[in-house]
């Protein structure tokens, strides 16, 4: 049973994993990119004041007299003027105390930092930090630079920035992003459905289908209205082909069934027919010939459908093997042909055999299996042809392939039924005599031998039956 709300779920399940990565993806990939925008302002914005502290401080060569409290103190009323209070500052001296701050006081504090180590080291790239102060839980971010005089280190400047505010912009649009995302989901949830239910819906026509071919209903059409132009289409064009075929091959095998039921009851009435009047006292001379010649006769043709019965299952198992030796072709068609006569002469039919190629070479190939072949095509000409007809059997070779071809004026296939009058079971008329068998099982040994078999027809007319046998079947013999 097929269970398509466990197809839904996993449909369903699939496509959402698929929706959460990549939203997940996008916002992270995007929140990343917002911090890293907001805070490499911040950077910027800290470098710029490192570049303000190198021009005032350590270019200016009409303060390399002043002391070094004088000198801070400009740097801190410059500061002021340029009204960048959005900055903390603090002078820090070599020995790491912090002599002043941007409001002028002077801490008594050790300013064991990072970047202010960095700069009384006079490290070549200054690189901001940002971190939480301890006792407010405030996070910022902060540079140091050396203030130096004639290239000796006398102190550092330290640039401080709150980083709260640019915090809460990123929280809230983060947030957003999170909404938004959610918003999506349930979308793609949504959507997700709809398509489950386009996958489903036409799985759902599909099992019903086969149910119906599982009851033996196999005339049931698709519903095409709710199959798709897809794979799932193909699918169901492919199960209704499938049906239609099993409908034909039903067909044909009640055909059969029926055809060679009436095959083994008229040979069998008529010898028990015959084996009850034998029985009798006073028969004559005569009638007994004739029953037992008529006895002899429904005996041979039950042997050979039951012969061709037990080939055509050989056949089906790919249990036929072929003897294969040095096959007489102009030996084995002239005794064919010999064979037949008497069957053709009762119908006044000339049966004739020619070769095209006076030089026939012997072939490799079932000397017994080419016979049967031969004398099925044969009678079947003989059978299909009226009186006064004519059968010809031509025989030609070329290096790779021996060709022969069964000719007859008789009365034809019809053009549809040339494609289906190899098939097994196959008879264009059911009234007439025959398992429908012998063109099928001829079939299958031609190809045995590495040949193929095709029909030309037409009717009132006449049929070809051309079949080409290759030359040499293996090596060496």
């Amino acid at each position: 049973m097929l269970h398509f709300e466990g197809l839904r779920k996993k449909i369903i399940k699939n496509y959402f994993t698929i929706i959460i990565i990549t939203v997940a993806l996008f916002e992270g990939l995007f929140i990343f990119y917002i911090q890293n925008y907001y805070y490499d302002y911040v950077r910027q914005s800290l470098k710029g004041q490192v570049e303000y502290t190198n021009t005032v401080y350590n270019t200016n060569i009409a303060m390399e007299t002043s002391s070094f409290e004088k000198k801070v103190s400009n740097i801190i009323e410059k500061q002021n003027v340029g009204n960048n209070s959005k900055y903390a500052i603090q002078i820090i001296d070599k020995n790491k105390n912090i002599i002043l701050d941007s409001y002028g006081f002077k801490v008594e504090q050790k300013a064991n930092f990072e970047d202010v180590n960095r700069a009384l080291k006079d490290a070549k790239e200054l690189v901001p930090y940002t971190y939480k102060i301890t006792d407010t839980n405030e996070h910022v971010m902060s540079v140091s630079v050396p203030l130096k005089t004639n290239n000796i280190i006398e102190g550092v400047v330290r640039y401080t920035v709150s980083l709260n505010k640019i915090d809460n912009t990123i929280f809230r649009l983060t947030l957003g992003l999170v909404l938004a995302g959610i918003c999506i989901l349930l979308i793609a949830i949504s959507l997700s459905l709809r398509f489950a239910e386009t996958l489903i819906q036409p799985l759902r026509e599909l099992k019903q289908f086969a149910n119906e071919l599982a009851h033996g209903n196999y005339s049931i059409k698709l519903k095409n209205t709710k199959i798709s132009d897809d794979e799932i289409g193909d699918l169901a064009q492919t199960f209704e082909h499938m049906a239609a075929e099993i409908d034909k091959s039903e067909k044909l095998k009640e055909e059969f069934i029926s055809s060679i039921s009436h095959e083994l009851r008229t040979p069998l009435t008529s010898i028990k027919g015959w084996s009850e009047t034998l029985g009798y006292e006073g028969i004559t001379k005569e009638e007994l010939d004739l029953g037992l010649g008529i006895i002899q006769d429904e005996t041979e043709r039950l042997i050979k459908l039951v012969m061709e019965l037990l080939d055509f299952s050989r056949l089906a198992s790919d249990s036929i093997k072929l003897q294969i030796d040095m096959v007489d072709v102009k030996h084995l068609v002239v005794g064919v042909v010999n064979q037949l006569k008497v069957k053709s002469s009762e119908k006044s039919i000339k049966l004739i055999a020619g070769f095209e190629d006076q030089d026939i070479q012997n072939i490799q190939g079932d000397k017994n299996r080419l016979r049967q072949v031969l004398i099925n095509l044969v009678q079947n000409s003989i059978k299909f042809t009226s009186e006064g007809g004519f059968v010809k059997v031509a025989v030609s070779q070329g290096e790779e392939f021996t060709t022969i071809r069964i000719i007859d004026n008789g009365c034809g296939i019809e053009t549809e039924n040339l494609d289906k009058v190899l098939d097994k079971f196959f008879q264009e008329d059911y009234n007439k005599a025959g398992s429908g068998l012998g063109l099928a099982i001829s079939h299958e040994i031609v190809k045995l031998h590495g040949g193929n078999m095709t029909l030309e027809s037409e009717k009132g007319i006449g049929t070809t039956i051309t079949i080409t046998i290759k030359n040499k079947l293996i090596e060496s013999i």
